[in-house]
């Protein structure tokens, strides 16, 4: 049975969804996710490993562990990598480094069947419940609960972003700090440049305006104060935390912990190797 897009739902209940990004594609951390009160999983197609073999059994576990599986492509307008997503049973799609309207509109017409877009039909896929016989009601679905997820990380997107968010197709949009203050050449500042600062006051301002959903949150550091200062700032789906980095985070914390315990002792430990990387 098709079910409502649970972000959706949840949004209209005013409910705070959760999500993660996951970029080694394991199954028991997405399992985790769901286990610990997560609603939705970005499955990472941009920066990592996942293919799309992989994809069917991800959006499985996903959907086993109770959580909406989102996608994020490796290219905005990427019409093969949001096919073959959805027809995994990707509930979402993240479009990365956005630039204008039409990019959005491109990227509709290889998600949406017609009327609304241009994709083509298959019914031996997952999505489609791998038969013909109710393939109108999966196209009826897909066109109504799909989330088109435009990633707002390029000047060109903020300067663009009345366009982008009065787009019908556009219910959630990504703020993504990182990408914009490099592009600003502002370096490794994120939300500590007063560009990025003023470039999120607008993207919260015109999203609001249009009824459009913002994605953020504190990624690297949730705190509870981070979180509500984010709540006040308009942030109304939060996608905190990192698959990959929160791993190592732990891994530092719990080296550092042994460190600790053990200094003063009659044993030693042999120093922490140095990454070259901080957070």
């Amino acid at each position: 049975m098709l079910e409502p897009n649970k972000i959706f739902a949840m949004l209209a209940r005013k409910e705070i969804p959760l999500g993660m990004q996951c970029f080694t594609g394991d199954p028991a951390l997405i399992e985790v996710l769901g286990l610990t009160g997560f609603d939705f999983v970005m499955l990472d197609g941009e920066h990592s490993g996942n293919d799309v073999r992989a994809l069917d059994d991800l959006i499985r576990i996903s959907d086993q562990a109770g959580l909406v599986p989102f996608v994020r492509v490796p290219e905005r307008t990427d019409e093969i990598g949001i096919r073959r997503a959805l027809e995994a049973g990707a509930k979402g799609i993240f479009l990365p480094m956005i630039r204008t309207a039409d990019d959005v509109k491109e990227a509709a017409s290889s998600a949406f069947f017609p009327p609304m877009g241009t994709r083509g039909i298959c019914p031996a896929t997952r999505a489609a419940g791998f038969g013909f016989r109710n393939f109108e009601a999966y196209a009826n679905w897909n066109n109504t609960e799909v989330a088109l997820i435009p990633m707002i990380e390029h000047p060109d997107a903020v300067e663009n972003i009345d366009s982008i968010c009065a787009l019908d197709e556009v219910r959630m949009i990504v703020f993504g700090a990182g990408d914009l203050a490099y592009a600003m050449n502002e370096g490794t500042l994120m939300m500590k440049s007063p560009l990025v600062q003023a470039a999120y006051r607008k993207v919260l301002e015109t999203a609001k305006r249009h009824g459009v959903a913002v994605i953020g949150g504190p990624v690297l550091d949730p705190t509870p104060a981070a979180c509500r200062k984010a709540l006040d700032d308009g942030i109304t789906v939060f996608c905190l935390g990192l698959d990959t980095l929160g791993f190592r985070r732990f891994c530092e914390q719990t080296v550092a912990a042994l460190n600790a315990g053990v200094a003063g002792s009659a044993f030693a430990r042999k120093p922490a190797p140095e990454s070259g990387f901080k957070d």
